[in-house]
């Protein structure tokens, strides 16, 4: 080969010579290729069959280490994690338990959404590593409200947006949403990256994206999308990648939505099952309204809740609970009467169903036209109706917009039907109570009757001159007793003390059921004195008893104040005076008489 060259590069005459040189020079070179091939494989075989020799012969040999290539060492770089290298062959018990076991992480317990959440994220770690990415994340999609709600992500970036919504536009995430197809963008100019990337909230340099719509039946309801500061970095490869990701998802969300609809009904019930014995607690109109509103707060998203009743005495409606979550949030106070002939309320008295409003604007309003309230969110307004009546209604607000949905009205609705059912009840009760001439608990006279008899006599003692003393007799510390004994123990005890105060009146003088706790007793033909005497009688009646309970016993006192009724004074006025007395007994530390 070298003389040939030699021929070659000397000799310029005769041209066959020169010919003839280069022919020689190329076989040559071809067969000292196929010499040196031959010895590279047969020297290969050898070391090939020395070293399973090796290995049949000893279980320590050493593996070669693979070297990482360029691409191995970008996807290292992105996961943010240090893992063992892997080398290319080696025994099961050689592979180091770095590269397969990890740390066991607890699911959150007895919340779905939270699991939910924690397996999304978990995914998409993977979905990161498997395409490269410098972000994935799962957007997703609310039609009815127009936005793209931020999802689980995974991001390399510290400028991923802290923003919860987005509005769905002109974006690669918005197109993939509403068209319900993939999209792969290769190449993202600097200039648009801020209009098609908007989960960013400043530039980040990304040139590639792909998205896969998400579908949950026949809907797609979300994007799964990955982004990357390589242009051309995605294809058809990761769509189909991507899509397999979204299909584990929808079973993931599958399964998520057994569980919220199991935990969302326990809470429903949990609520219900609350409000209920607080309303037992609580059996009066403000009471009921003060434990709705209360119900609502615990389940929905509110910023401002009220109740609004009827009242049939004043025919007008009225603001009796209201609520603001934030202080300085300028709501109608309690006792406002509603102007509902203007108001956007109005609409929910013309069903049942309940009504979901925008806020009003000017001239529009809540309440009354004078309200200076701001906002954009939107009502949610549910009317307390039975099949006999309407009693009023229950209004919970948001300060965003698209905040309610059907599902909201179904909450409210299970409230306000409790509600109503607590208020049919209580007005039925007063009503009943206006025309009960014994007080059932303690058999001694109603109310009703008290406050007639103390008219009648009144009235008497003006026209006929004579005296008379009104008491108020009231257990001391009711509360200490409920929280030891229970409230059914206490009704006991005032049935007792009922029976007490009977036995110290003569025939004439009424004794009656005032107050939960207390007792109203007319003395007719009585001096403040002979009054005085006799309330001491009977408080040395009642401390004297002792009552026996649960294994224990125990002692309990009244204070008894009250005032005489004379010729020139009205009802109400004894009323007061007989009250302010009482409490002035109380506060010098109960179990005393006191007339005035």
């Amino acid at each position: 080969m070298l003389a040939a060259a030699a021929v070659f590069i000397y000799f310029d005459d005769p041209l066959y010579v020169r010919i003839i040189a280069a022919i020689i020079f190329v076989a040559g070179a071809v067969l000292l290729y196929q010499l040196l091939s031959r010895t590279l494989v047969a020297d290969a075989e050898s070391e090939g069959m020395e070293a399973q020799g090796e290995e049949a012969g000893s279980e320590s040999a050493a593996p070669s280490p693979r070297v990482p290539s360029s691409a191995d060492a970008s996807a290292a770089s992105s996961a943010a994690r240090s893992i063992p290298q892997a080398p290319v062959h080696a025994a099961p018990e050689e592979i180091p338990s770095e590269l397969y076991r990890f740390d066991t992480e607890t699911l959150p317990q007895d919340d779905p959404r939270a699991e939910f959440d924690f397996l999304t994220n978990k995914l998409l770690q993977a979905v990161k590593d498997h395409v490269l990415a410098h972000t994935v994340g799962l957007y997703w999609i609310n039609l009815d409200r127009e936005q793209i709600i931020i999802g689980e992500f995974v991001t390399d970036s510290g400028n991923f947006t802290t923003a919860r919504r987005l509005n769905l536009g002109n974006d690669l995430i918005s197109r993939v949403g509403l068209d319900g197809k993939p999209v792969i963008m290769s190449d993202v100019s600097t200039a648009s990256e801020s209009d098609l990337v908007i989960y960013y909230d400043a530039a980040e340099g990304i040139h590639s994206f792909v998205g896969v719509p998400l579908y949950f039946g026949s809907e797609a309801i979300a994007v799964l999308a990955a982004d990357s500061k390589a242009r051309d970095a995605f294809g058809l490869e990761t769509v189909a990648a991507l899509g397999r990701f979204t299909s584990l998802l929808a079973l993931l969300l599958g399964s998520y939505n057994q569980k919220f609809d199991l935990a969302a009904d326990a809470r429903m019930l949990a609520v219900l099952d609350s409000m209920q014995h607080r309303i037992e607690e609580n059996l009066d109109a403000y009471g009921i309204a003060s434990v709705a509103a209360r119900a609502v707060t615990e389940i929905m998203d509110w910023d401002y809740a009220a109740v609004v009743l009827h009242s049939p005495e004043r025919k007008s409606w009225i603001v009796v609970k209201s609520l603001a979550k934030a202080a300085n949030l300028p709501y109608i106070s309690e006792g406002v009467t509603v102007d509902m002939d203007g108001s956007v309320l109005r609409a929910a008295l013309d069903g049942d169903g309940g009504v979901i409003v925008d806020a009003p604007v000017t001239p529009a309003w809540r309440f009354h036209e004078k309200e200076a309230i701001n906002s954009f969110g939107q009502l949610c307004a549910m009317p307390l109706v039975t099949p006999q009546a309407y009693y009023g209604l229950i209004v919970v607000e948001y300060r965003e917009t698209h905040q309610y949905a059907k599902q909201d009205l179904a909450v409210l609705r299970r409230i306000a039907t409790r509600a109503a059912q607590a208020l049919e009840v209580t007005r039925l009760y007063d009503h009943t109570r206006k025309h009960l001439i014994v007080d059932e608990a303690t058999q001694t006279a109603s109310r009703t009757l008290l406050l007639r008899r103390l008219r009648e006599e009144q009235s008497r003692l003006a026209a006929m001159g004579g005296n008379a003393v009104f008491f108020l007799a009231a257990i001391d510390n009711p509360d200490e007793l409920v929280q030891k004994h229970g409230e059914q123990e206490v009704e006991q005890v005032l049935a007792r003390i009922g029976g007490t105060l009977q036995e110290h009146i003569k025939p004439y003088d009424v004794v009656g059921r005032f107050e939960r706790y207390g007792f109203g007793l007319l003395l007719m033909h009585s001096s403040p004195e002979d009054a005085y005497l006799r309330g001491e009688k009977v408080r040395k009646a009642v401390a004297g008893n002792v009552i026996t309970h649960g294994g224990s016993s125990y002692s309990i006192s009244v204070s008894i104040a009250g005032c005489t009724v004379s010729q020139n004074s009205d009802v109400d006025h004894i009323l007061k005076l007989a009250q302010q007395a009482l409490e002035r007994a109380v506060a010098d530390g109960g179990n005393c008489v006191k007339v005035v």
